[in-house]
């Protein structure tokens, strides 16, 4: 999740861990010939010295250096907040800012990406057991849980303004390699969110203007999918969290934005997926199912940690709707182990005809 990420030019470690001295103390970051000032409260990360510290946007801090292809991040993800990734691109030196505080700085470094070899439709037919974790892991831990695990479906964070973590391994490359293994992949794409919600980055009230920046975010989620080798005919999944249902105009919002994200994707051959929670975006999709004002989408990610791995929607979600086009996501963050290898993740079972 990537809220106003850019990138600029070249910052070589010369920051200390010292306490502020006050509220309003800072400190001095410099690396790779670039400085600025940060809050002396934020935690200024050599990811040389920590390969395996998650490169994670909803916390504020400063990353040195590039992200280790086994971060151990927390698959739960909270609003993208302001925060810096310097890191170095071949010769060159790609800086990541999240949220506005040092927007001011940033220039756009293009990294080099070989065209995808595989070009697929995901996540395909599959009846199974599926994860979601924050960072795509490494092409080593994937091959420990094909070995160990009966997981064969794995969602993936493509883009959007508030996905949470760096993603160094999901490449054309990586897409290519998990589709020749069998994994299906669910990708998913974290745009604005719910205007009744905490997140910094919310779509609007206006439900014409609403309705636009679901087009819009198709878009730019079809981009990343199509640089990745997803072809049309894959589902993309906008990740709309929970939000408060009993506020009618947010939810006439969210149900505008999402029918303008259904839209954009069709006319561009590709299919609309929608994960929210039980309680709250599925309830509005299901309550507006037949309206004809909104489009509703061809497959649902419903999440309702009830232990029970199935697609059984309980009060939420009847068995007549999107039948072989639903997702359970039945457990929250947690770690689990195969072969040796922990990812943090959560667990879902996926049923698509």
């Amino acid at each position: 999740m990537r809220a106003s990420i850019f990138t600029v030019g070249v910052i070589t470690l010369a920051a200390t861990l010292t306490s502020p001295a006050s509220a309003d103390a800072t400190r001095a970051v410099s690396y790779r010939g670039y400085e600025l000032t940060v809050p002396a409260d934020w935690p200024v990360v050599d990811l040389a010295k920590n390969p395996t510290e998650c490169v994670r946007f909803d916390r504020n801090a400063v990353y040195l250096g590039k992200p280790g292809a086994d971060q151990r991040c927390a698959a739960g993800m909270g609003p993208v907040v302001d925060a810096v990734l310097i890191e170095p691109v071949g010769e060159q030196t790609r800086v990541t800012v999240t949220g506005d505080r040092y927007a001011a700085m940033a220039t756009r470094v293009e990294e080099a990406v070989a065209p995808a070899k595989v070009r697929t439709v995901q996540p395909g037919v599959y009846t199974g057991l599926g994860f979601d974790a924050c960072a795509a892991p490494s092409q080593s831990a994937m091959d420990a849980w094909h070995g160990g695990s009966q997981f064969r479906a794995i969602g993936v964070y493509i883009g959007g303004i508030h996905r949470a973590c760096a993603q160094p391994n999901l490449t054309p490359g990586w897409v290519g390699n998990q589709v020749n293994k069998g994994w299906h992949l669910i990708p998913t794409y974290v745009g604005l969110q719910a205007p009744c919600t905490s997140f910094r980055h919310k779509l609007d009230l206006n439900t014409d203007v609403a309705r636009k920046q679901g087009r819009e975010g198709a878009s730019d989620a079809i981009g990343h999918a199509a640089r990745l080798g997803m072809n049309p005919g894959t589902v993309i999944y906008n990740d709309m969290e929970a939000y408060n249902i009993g506020d009618e105009p947010c939810s006439a919002a969210v149900m505008s934005f999402l029918s303008g994200w259904t839209d954009q994707l069709r006319e561009r051959g590709y299919r609309s997926g929608v994960y929210s929670s039980a309680g709250s975006g599925i309830t509005d999709l299901l309550r507006n199912h037949d309206n004809r004002a909104y489009s509703r989408p061809d497959h649902v990610w419903f999440a309702w940690w009830n232990g029970q791995a199935n697609v059984d929607g309980g009060k939420f979600l009847p068995d007549n709707r999107w039948t072989g086009a639903r997702i359970h996501q039945f457990l929250g963050g947690h770690d689990e182990s195969y072969n040796n290898v922990t990812i943090n993740i959560d667990s879902n079972f996926l049923d698509l005809k």
